[in-house]
């Protein structure tokens, strides 16, 4: 089992890695030509530039085609024992997907924990390079109201920063509304700038009004005993997939500072962990239905089958994350719910004996 392992490991990665190469590349190709201009015209004509940006887009690409490069590499290489059939001897030795997937899983552990490395330590370096040469995919216009500021909450207090400050991670001219327990108002802060210090934020030339006295005065400094961190301000302008899992516990555990619903944060990080499984499961998939090749299917008749299930996986996550995003859902089950549906799929085709396993009567299974 362990020499068929390993045969069946050094086809996988062969093609696995040509489909990968092959997609980021083309993918990569068409990036440089739509948006190649914009970058030789943000670097005043440096052609270095294009390598730097398409240095740094190749990890979200990676990070969307790794699952799709493991699915055709899985069938490819299916399709390779199947035409020279060498799988019908796998299965005339008394061999099982199921032992077969047990076989594959160092190849298919390998894959999860590249897939969970790109998406947590290459992808958002990467993406916050992107947007420093100012290129970012999306547009940071969530981040802020009409009016042009950016309202946070830290605690019971709100605060009021200019969208244009916020962005640049920096706290000037914000405006701190303190509130009791109750919510209601005990005092307006308005300050030019303010410094952070170890338990809070030191303002400067404040303009304090008491609510109760309904008395303003001015101050040269002020100490707020705040929660903010300034580089959290610009992660919340960035797509929850750009965050690493300590940014992401961050914003949950604040709360967003009511930028957004923690439940988009808290989705996302059972959402890290989830993603990273895809390719193990794409392999099952493909080598539990492999099994019908017995019976005479076809590899087209696989392939045809193993996508319009990865097809139906993708939408599915897709609506449960929206659903977890929203509240509709619990964060876990809208991020795991279909990892766990695609594997008890899995196992379903796994459990099912098809009654054509065996090879023909006089058959003669050729091992070329």
């Amino acid at each position: 089992m362990r020499v068929l392992s390993l045969y069946f490991t050094r086809l996988f990665l062969a093609r696995f890695a040509l489909v990968l190469f092959g997609m980021v590349t083309i993918l990569l190709s068409f990036e440089l030509l739509e948006r190649g201009d914009n970058v030789l015209n943000a670097a005043d004509g440096e052609l270095a530039a294009l390598l730097r940006f398409a240095l740094w887009r190749l990890p979200d690409f990676v990070s969307h085609l790794l699952p799709i490069a493991t699915l055709l590499g899985a069938i490819m290489t299916l399709g390779e024992l199947a035409r020279h059939h060498e799988l019908e001897v796998i299965w005339s030795t008394g061999t099982s997907p199921a032992r077969l997937i047990v076989g594959l899983l160092p190849v298919s552990l390998l894959l999860v924990g590249l897939q969970f490395a790109v998406d947590n330590w290459a992808v958002p370096p990467a993406m916050e390079k992107v947007r420093a040469m100012g290129m970012d995919s999306f547009e940071s216009s969530r981040l802020g109201d009409d009016t042009g500021n950016v309202w946070l909450r830290s605690g019971s207090d709100f605060l009021r920063i200019p969208t244009e400050a916020a962005r640049s991670g920096e706290l000037s001219g914000l405006v701190i509304f303190r509130r009791d327990e109750s919510g209601a108002l005990i005092e307006h802060l308005s300050a030019a700038e303010a410094e952070p210090t170890e338990d809070g934020w030191l303002l400067r030339d404040v303009r304090q009004y008491d609510a109760q006295t309904q008395q303003s005065n001015r101050r040269a400094t002020l100490f707020w005993a705040g929660r903010l961190d300034l580089d959290q301000l610009v992660q919340l302008s960035v797509e929850p997939r750009e965050l690493d899992l300590a940014e992401m516990r961050t914003l949950a555990a604040n709360n967003a500072f009511g930028q957004r619903r923690v439940e988009v944060y808290e989705t996302w990080l059972h959402q890290r962990l989830a993603s990273a499984l895809v390719p193990l499961l794409m392999v099952a998939l493909v080598v539990s239905l492999g099994q019908y090749l017995r019976a005479r299917r076809t590899v087209a008749w696989i392939f045809m089958a193993a996508v319009a299930i990865s097809f139906g996986y993708l939408v599915f996550a897709r609506a449960t994350l929206a659903m977890g995003e929203l509240g509709v859902l619990p964060p876990w089950l809208a991020a795991w719910g279909p990892a766990l549906a695609l594997a008890s799929l899995v196992g379903s085709v796994l459990l099912f004996r098809d009654s054509g396993r065996q090879p023909p009567q006089g058959a003669v299974p050729s091992t070329h």
